[in-house]
């Protein structure tokens, strides 16, 4: 509807951030195509209009006050002394819900290929790296089209991007693009399945960055930093979010960069919480998968760990496991498994963030005890939906002393609550524990949700 009002359309499908009160304030651009003046009303859908200002100007910014969580049509009227509405006009839809980051590497930027792909659902909306607001559609992340240069600045050749050379990719993206799902789109729809709150994904993501890249001691450059690009998108958006969805670590699975990578998380998640005035801002976050070859086992083991171990450390976050994801190439989950990450980082958001547990986090290891002998290890899991599937043989378990395996057969016990690792031998006193080791190790421990058993070790035991 319009007539001699125009609403802007930068506000067609964008998600507000509810405030602690479940309402928003909505702001929008309005262009009045005759002059005219007298008092503004306003309302959301069918409610009742409400005087929000006088017009005097052509061109002017629009606020309505206390919109409540869901989706809304922006309707807007200039009522005439006479009480005659000499323009009017109407826009949606405009939501109100929750903000979610959707920051990291590859993974999280999208790089499943486009078939079988989720399908776009009213209420779950992106903000595009082009500054634009849409329904969230899949591929989510177009990085040349973004304002900000770290995104773009340098081809894959090393060169530097030209402006004209930058449209020219665009173009082709947009043509060939045939890459590019990811956990942003499943997360955002299972959300709002199970609260019925609108979701707007803030796609932030740029494959192939290390820890170094996102340090939020780099925000001072502005768009040619990630850090700085970020609090960028989030100041556009309004200046908060509900909580940052994170898939980032196979950069720096590397010899030296993954001794820094357990302070550098603890390090970005404090600085990012300060910078928006969040301290117990939700951050919920992969633990990287399986790999068919890479520099380093140990490295790549180690961030494993150390973002479980980081898990109890950063308060208000949750790591998913990833473990059992298939590889749609050498590093990269296929569609279906990061379609399953977005979902269990959805059950993550739903306990952390409303209070609701239809899932629970899926098999931890929580304690362990031998029998007198040391002949018998038996493990005991928390986070357990309903109890483990039954297998022969769990899979994937190392009990080592001096570098040396042991041998060892392990199982699910009777009641599905435990794993029981026996050995040939009694175990020194002194060994460690491992599950998932390797690159790409063959695990079959899940509960009836699914979930895996996350990579972990070494644990003394």
């Amino acid at each position: 509807m319009e007539y001699g009002l125009k609403l802007s359309e930068q506000v067609r499908h964008r998600v507000f951030q509810r405030d602690e009160r479940n309402k928003a304030t909505i702001e929008v651009s309005v262009h009045l195509m005759n002059r005219v003046t007298g008092r503004l009303e306003g309302r959301i859908s069918t409610g009742p209009w409400r005087i929000i200002g006088h017009v005097e100007q052509p061109i002017f910014t629009a606020v309505i006050e206390d919109v409540p969580v869901g989706e809304h049509e922006i309707q807007l009227r200039v009522v005439a002394d006479e009480n005659n509405v000499v323009a009017e006009g109407a826009i949606g839809p405009v939501y109100v819900g929750d903000l979610w980051l959707l920051a990291g590497q590859s993974n999280m930027q999208g790089c499943g290929r486009l078939i079988d792909v989720e399908e776009p659902q009213a209420g779950v909306s992106c903000f595009y790296m082009g500054d634009r607001w849409d329904q969230a559609e899949e591929p989510l992340a177009w990085l040349m089209e973004s304002p900000d240069p770290i995104h773009w600045m340098h081809s894959p050749e090393g060169m530097d991007v030209t402006e004209e050379k930058r449209q020219e990719y665009i173009a082709e993206d947009r043509r060939e693009k045939d890459r590019g799902t990811g956990p942003g789109l499943p997360f955002g729809k299972m959300l709002l399945s199970h609260t019925g709150i609108p979701v707007g994904l803030l796609m932030v993501a740029h494959g192939g960055t290390s820890m170094s890249q996102w340090d939020a001691a780099l925000a001072g450059e502005g768009g040619r930093s990630l850090y700085g690009s970020m609090l960028r998108v989030i100041q556009a958006v309004g200046g908060k979010v509900r909580g940052c969805l994170w898939y980032q670590g196979e950069s720096d699975a590397d010899d030296e960069l993954s001794k820094l990578y357990y302070d550098r998380m603890i390090e970005w998640v404090a600085s990012l919480r300060k910078d928006l005035s969040d301290p117990h801002l939700p951050i919920i976050y992969a633990q990287i998968a399986a790999v068919n070859n890479w520099v380093s086992e140990a490295a790549w083991n180690r961030i494993q760990d150390d973002q479980l171990r980081l898990e109890k450390v950063l308060g208000n976050a949750a790591v998913i496991p990833t473990i059992d994801s298939l590889l749609a190439d050498v590093i990269h989950p296929d569609t279906h498994s990061l379609r399953n990450i977005g979902y269990r980082m959805a059950w993550a958001a739903l306990r952390l963030v409303h209070g609701l547990a239809p899932v629970q986090s899926g098999p931890r290891l929580n304690e362990f005890h031998w029998n007198e002998d040391r002949t018998e290890l038996v493990l005991e899991f928390a986070g357990i939906n309903g109890r483990l599937k039954p297998v022969k043989r769990a899979f994937s378990f190392q009990v080592t002393c001096d570098d040396q395996r042991l041998p060892l057969e392990s199982y699910v016990d009777e009641f599905g609550q435990r794993i029981i690792i026996r050995l040939e031998q009694p175990a020194p006193s002194s060994c460690l524990l491992w599950h998932g080791r390797g690159f790409n190790p063959v695990v079959n421990v899940q509960d009836e949700q699914g979930i895996p058993l996350p990579v972990f070790g070494p644990v003394s035991v």
